[in-house]
């Protein structure tokens, strides 16, 4: 009920930005679900480790709920709210931008590939910790805006760590010199392109012309 209710307020805060969009019926197909308990150590496992990427993705969601990767990259969609503490999860940072983080809308899934990202290993010094951070231009901004995150079961919904489009994306063994951005071009840009990463490729206003070497690769 707390998260319907969230979900609710803050997809108003769209509607109120875009009145064109559509709201959420959520009372009408609602159930209620488990019974709230004060410990719950059978859970643990039973969501994807973000360590181990889009293997425990599909584990979990494909597998035992038996969704498709469709529902199971809209399921992820809810990290559009929210974001981790090194305190609970041991994660650290907002899935969104200080603004898109109060509402309830696609910006998620615009920030996988219209954002900068670059691994972060180590969270905290927790070397069984590691994750994705802005390396664009908003990195700039997080003093005033929040820092910016994303976990491996994110990235691997668009990028793999090689061209071949098999191997799932990894900050704990992505190269952390050379070329380490999963930072999409002006070639394969989609909108946001511009906006967040200003004309820059991996950092550099040298945009190379040939987008078939190199690392990281979006998913075909």
């Amino acid at each position: 009920m707390a998260a319907n209710a969230v979900i609710k307020s803050t997809r108003e805060e769209v509607l109120k930005k875009y009145p064109t969009r559509k709201p959420f019926d959520l009372k009408s197909v609602f159930r209620y679900g488990r019974t709230t308990l004060k410990r719950c150590s059978w859970a643990v496992g039973r969501l994807p480790n973000p360590e181990n990427s889009c293997a425990d993705v599909k584990k979990v969601f494909v597998n035992h709920m038996g969704l498709s990767w469709k529902e199971a990259a809209a399921l992820m969609g809810v990290h559009t709210l929210g974001r981790g503490h090194k305190g609970n999860s041991g994660y650290d940072g907002w899935w969104s931008d200080s603004k898109n983080s109060r509402m309830f809308n696609n910006d998620y899934f615009v920030s996988l590939g219209a954002k900068g990202w670059g691994p972060d290993k180590k969270v905290g010094g927790n070397a069984m910790k590691n994750q994705w951070v802005r390396v664009d231009k908003g990195l700039k901004k997080e003093e005033r805006t929040g820092k910016e995150m994303m976990l491996n079961t994110d990235m691997c919904l668009v990028w793999t760590n090689d061209g071949s489009g098999k191997v799932d994306m990894n900050a704990k063994t992505a190269p952390k010199y050379g070329c380490n951005c999963a930072w999409i071009g002006p070639l394969e840009a989609p909108n946001g392109w511009k906006k967040y990463k200003d004309g820059e490729f991996c950092g550099s206003k040298n945009v190379p012309d040939d987008f078939n070497e190199g690392w990281p690769k979006p998913r075909p």
